[in-house]
């Protein structure tokens, strides 16, 4: 038995043909004409005249492109919001590197004063300390989007007045860093 094909039922197979349906697994589908003749029981020549008349080849090529870019436009935004994440994360995790160096280089210090003739840092851990700073930086001008090369600083750290000067550095830049997560982008 062949199903009349009403104005509602035309609409509704119009709209299944451009817009397409889930099937029983919740994959999109999008069938052809014949197909959605077996589906509804509907006269082939009926439903071809009726698609064709409406055009419905073209609308659903517009719908399927548009589908496409709303999709790619989420992909994008998603990807954006992975690699936001990945960028905060990886500017804490510099931060973090940059303030546990600090307080080691501060405590050498500390120790260096009240006990003149003691060294505490021994100048392997110094250069291991500097190589944890020279790579916080290089994370955080990553994340910062600043990806070209690091300018390396020497400074002479057995001086303990240039030792004060790195560290005031140090500060400076853990602050000015500090400032640029709290702030909101423009």
């Amino acid at each position: 038995m062949v199903n009349k094909l009403t104005d509602e039922l035309r609409m509704d197979i119009r709209d299944e043909y451009i817009h397409g349906y889930h099937n029983e697994d919740g994959v999109r589908v999008f069938p052809t004409i014949d197909s959605l003749v077996k589906r509804h029981g509907v006269s082939r020549p009926t439903l071809y005249r009726a698609a064709k008349k409406d055009d419905w080849q073209k609308q659903k090529n517009n719908y399927q492109s548009q589908l496409q870019v709303m999709q790619d436009q989420e992909r994008l935004e998603s990807m954006l919001e992975s690699g936001k994440k990945l960028d905060d994360n990886a500017l804490a995790i510099a931060q973090a590197m940059l303030t546990r160096v600090g307080r080691r280089l501060q405590e050498a210090i500390r120790r260096e004063q009240e006990v003149p003739d003691e060294v505490d840092m021994t100048a392997v851990e110094m250069r291991e300390l500097s190589t944890v700073v020279a790579t916080a930086q290089r994370i955080g001008k990553l994340a910062l989007g600043q990806a070209q090369e690091i300018s390396r600083v020497s400074a002479d750290v057995s001086n303990p007045e240039a030792f004060r000067a790195v560290m005031e550095q140090l500060d400076e830049i853990a602050e000015a860093r500090s400032r640029q997560v709290s702030e909101p982008v423009h």
